[in-house]
């Protein structure tokens, strides 16, 4: 009958008949061995398998720290720590700037025989005049001597011309004749030449150059009488003979009277100039010192 069963066709009603003596003993003999019976139930427990659902005790949520969230009438709703905005981006971590390598210092022993090139000398201090100071101040004192020897000649005329007519016949003049610019001028080329020469040196230049300054002027003096006789009331056409002009003009009261007037001038301005020579002599010789003590530290590095 089996075969029959199985040769007919799909779709053809099924005879609902009896189970058959043969079929009833293979289903003993089945029951009675039971490999048969396993590789016969495997399909029935595969099917279960499938139907039922499976835990896994790896993906538990409160093992995980997934936060379940219920709601009635509705599935539970699973948000993992993935789902989170803190865990979902990532932490910037502040950026530290590398720190800039420090500069490579080159280390030279004291007796390698370039260490002096290598080694930052000092500038020499730059050393202080007194030049340019003293021939301004040579300027102060030719206005002086100027002065003074105004004065002189104005006492040696006093005498000579009436109140009224004493500046205007007398002193004006005389002071605008070369007998009073030539001292005047060499005064001061004189001073000047002596500020030039001693430079910083002290009141006992000026006291010796005194007397250069004072012969200068009493040359000048002579000349500008000579060039000019009528300033003190001499004849014009008097005789160019040197020891004539040396007793009337060279012994005279003007020409002595500027010599005078020019030493005694130098004397009290040069210890002004003087006396800023030894100023500057002593501010060089302290930053000489400061200087020397400066390169023996270098040298010593």
């Amino acid at each position: 009958m089996t075969e029959e069963r199985d040769t007919e066709q799909a779709g053809a009603p099924i005879d609902e008949t009896g189970a058959t003596e043969t079929e009833v003993m293979a289903a003993v003999e089945r029951a009675i061995d039971p490999a048969d019976a396993k590789v016969e139930s495997a399909p029935a427990d595969a099917v279960q398998a499938e139907s039922e659902p499976v835990v896994d005790a790896a993906i538990d949520p409160a093992a995980t720290g997934e936060i379940v969230a219920e709601q009635p009438g509705a599935e539970p709703v699973v948000i993992s720590d993935l789902d989170m905005p803190s865990a979902a981006a990532p932490v910037a971590e502040p950026v530290v700037p590398a720190a800039a390598p420090a500069p490579e210092q080159i280390q030279i022993a004291t007796d390698h025989p370039m260490a002096g090139f290598y080694v930052q000398t000092p500038l020499p201090p730059e050393v202080r005049g007194n030049r340019g100071a003293g021939v301004l101040i040579a300027l102060v004192a030719t206005a002086g001597f100027a002065l003074v020897y105004a004065g002189v000649i104005s006492g040696l005329i006093a005498f000579e011309f009436p109140p009224s007519t004493f500046l205007s016949e007398g002193l004006l003049p005389i002071l605008t004749s070369w007998a009073f610019i030539f001292p005047v001028a060499a005064f001061f080329v004189g001073l000047s030449a002596l500020v030039l020469i001693v430079g910083r040196a002290g009141w006992w230049a000026y006291v010796l150059g005194g007397f250069l300054v004072a012969v200068l002027v009493w040359a000048a003096a002579v000349v500008g009488l000579v060039l000019a006789p009528e300033a003190f009331g001499r004849p014009s056409g008097f005789s160019t003979d040197p020891m004539v002009v040396l007793n009337l003009i060279g012994l005279s009261l003007p020409a002595l009277g500027a010599a005078l007037v020019a030493r005694e001038t130098t004397i009290w301005f040069g210890a002004w100039i003087g006396a800023r020579g030894r100023k500057m002599t002593a501010k060089n010789r302290e930053a000489l010192a400061e200087y020397e003590q400066r390169v023996a530290e270098a040298q010593a590095v």
